[in-house]
């Protein structure tokens, strides 16, 4: 008995015909799934991390401040920003704790009448747009000039 190679088998109707579906993903399903999250993270990593970056500016505002109190203070009690003992800064870092992402540091004329205080970028935060912070006895909050990004400016950075 010879067999057709070409002869036509008849289909298997009802249980038969179906086929065996193996549970999982795939591979379509799966790169779509890939190609969201990637979007999703290019949007969501740099909006986190100027977010921490306001924070840690927020955190050497607040420092520059008390800072500032405590140099009232000390001309109240010395009659100058410069005496015997020299002001010495309760906050000469920012954050107080952890990773520094800023120095403070005061000036004093040689007049003793003024002064400014000064937070100087570090660690992390060096190539932040914002630049380096000032703030004078008379309360003017400033960037230090050349420190900052141009489209940056002391009432956008100073929030």
């Amino acid at each position: 008995m010879q067999l057709d190679v070409f002869s036509v088998r008849p289909r298997p109707r009802g249980r038969a015909c179906r086929r065996r579906r193996v549970p999982g993903f795939t591979l379509v399903e799966l790169l779509l799934a890939m190609a969201a999250l990637a979007i999703l993270a290019a949007i969501a990593v740099p909006a986190f991390f100027e977010q921490v970056a306001r924070a840690r500016r927020v955190d050497v505002q607040a420092a520059l401040m008390e800072d500032a109190a405590y140099m009232q203070q000390y001309y109240a009690a010395q009659a100058s920003f410069m005496g015997a003992p020299p002001p010495q800064l309760p906050f000469d870092r920012a954050p107080r704790s952890g990773a520094v992402a800023y120095v403070i540091t005061v000036g004093v004329p040689a007049d003793g009448t003024t002064y400014v205080l000064t937070a100087q970028r570090a660690g992390r935060m060096s190539g932040d747009p914002c630049g380096d912070f000032t703030l004078d006895s008379l309360g003017r909050r400033d960037l230090v000039a050349g420190t900052f990004a141009a489209n940056r400016s002391a009432g956008a950075c100073w929030r």
